[in-house]
């Protein structure tokens, strides 16, 4: 079963890529959301250190969060050491800002940087490679 981690803050956002994900791969997936950086960063931390059944096998995290950006969250996960080596983690925002995506790919946990919105080419491009 395919574990999907949305990390967002807007609800309406992660329902409708849940929906977009859920209607792809149907019942072979699991999807999990937040809309807390910091709750997905201690998510994200157990998941690393239990080496848990629930460690997502990919990571869609939003960059421009109010509590905490999607940079901040990955520096935060860099400085504590939260490694998930199977884990693919693509930045996924509406920010058309080179800067933006050029700093995304600069995270060695990063695989790619996802322009809003998600959709099934991008889904077939990016995550079932």
């Amino acid at each position: 079963m395919l574990k999907i981690l949305l990390i967002d803050d807007d609800k309406i956002n992660n329902f409708l890529n849940r929906s977009i994900i859920e209607k792809h791969y149907g019942s072979d997936c699991l999807v999990t959301e937040y809309t807390n950086p910091e709750e997905a960063f201690d998510f994200l931390k157990s998941c690393a250190q239990e080496n848990s059944k629930n460690v997502p096998d990919v990571i869609l995290l939003d960059i421009n969060m109010p509590e905490m950006s999607g940079f901040e969250l990955l520096e935060k996960m860099r400085d504590e050491n939260v490694s998930l080596v199977n884990t693919k983690m693509f930045i996924l925002s509406s920010s058309l800002d080179p800067n933006d995506i050029e700093r995304s790919i600069q995270f060695e946990s990063v695989v790619n940087f996802i322009s809003k919105p998600l959709n099934n080419s991008k889904l077939e491009q990016y995550l079932n490679h």
